[in-house]
C-alpha cells in the first residue's frame, strides 16, 4: 500500500513540473514610451516647420504587421507617410483586431524636432509585438517607425530598452523636397530605407542619414 502511495505521489509531482514547464505562462505587461526628436543640425537641414506628426501604432501577436521593409504600404501607412492622416490606418488597424491579430491600437504626441513626449501602452504574452509609424513633414513620403518589435525575449519581458529611429521612404510619391505637393509614384515601390542621396534637401551635405528620433521602452 505504501509503494502504490508513493508510486501516485511522484506521478503527480512529475505531472505538476511537466505543466509548469511546457506551456507558455499568460503575462502582462504595461510600458512607458518616451520618444525623442534628434531633428537638428547639422546632421540634418532643418527648415522652418518641421515636425513629426502623431506616432500612430499598435500592439499585435506575430501574424500581423503594420509595415515592413522590401514590402508594399498599405493606404493606412501611405496617408501617414505623405500627411500624417490616420482614418484608414485606424481602419485597418480594426480588421487585424477583429481577427484576432491585434489587440489595440496607440497614438503618442508628436514630440518637437528635438523633445520628448511620453505615452503608455499594455502588452500581453499573447500580444508582446508593437509596431508604429510617424510622418517627418513636410516631406513627400518620408516616415520614421518600429516594425514588429517584440517585448518579450526567451518568455521574458524586456526591462528597459532604446532604439534609434531612422526615416524610411513609404514608395508612394517622388521628390527630394521639403513640401507635400508631389506627384505619385507610379508603380508604387517597396518601403526602403531613406538613402541621403535621395533626399540630399534633408541629408544637409551628409553622406549617410543617422537617426532622427528614438524610441525608450521602459517596463513599468
Amino acid at each position: 500500500m505504501k509503494i502504490i502511495s508513493l508510486f501516485i505521489i511522484c506521478i503527480v509531482f512529475l505531472y505538476s513540473c511537466t505543466k509548469d514547464t511546457d506551456g507558455p505562462v499568460f503575462t502582462e505587461a504595461n510600458y512607458k514610451v518616451e520618444v525623442t526628436g534628434k531633428w537638428k543640425s547639422p546632421e540634418f537641414t532643418v527648415p522652418g516647420g518641421v515636425h513629426f506628426t502623431l506616432f500612430s501604432g499598435m500592439v499585435h501577436n506575430q501574424n500581423a504587421f503594420l509595415w515592413q521593409e522590401s514590402k508594399q504600404a498599405s493606404k493606412g501607412v501611405e496617408n501617414i507617410a505623405e500627411t500624417g492622416s490616420t482614418i484608414r490606418f485606424q481602419t485597418e488597424v480594426d480588421s487585424m483586431i477583429a481577427a484576432k491579430n491585434a489587440s489595440s491600437v496607440f497614438y503618442i504626441t508628436a514630440p518637437g524636432p528635438t523633445a520628448t513626449t511620453t505615452g503608455n501602452i499594455y502588452c500581453n504574452s499573447n500580444y508582446s509585438f508593437i509596431s508604429f509609424e510617424s510622418m517627418i513633414a513636410p516631406s513627400p513620403d518620408w516616415f520614421v517607425g518600429i516594425s514588429n518589435f517584440n517585448l518579450m525575449k526567451n518568455r521574458q519581458w524586456i526591462a528597459d530598452t532604446t532604439i534609434n529611429l531612422y526615416v524610411y521612404d513609404a514608395g508612394t510619391e517622388d521628390g527630394d523636397v521639403f513640401g507635400y505637393a508631389n506627384p505619385d509614384t507610379s508603380p508604387q515601390q517597396n518601403i526602403v530605407l531613406l538613402a541621403a542621396a535621395k533626399a540630399m534637401v534633408l541629408a544637409n551635405g551628409n553622406a549617410s542619414l543617422g537617426p532622427i528620433a528614438s524610441v525608450r521602452l521602459i517596463k513599468q
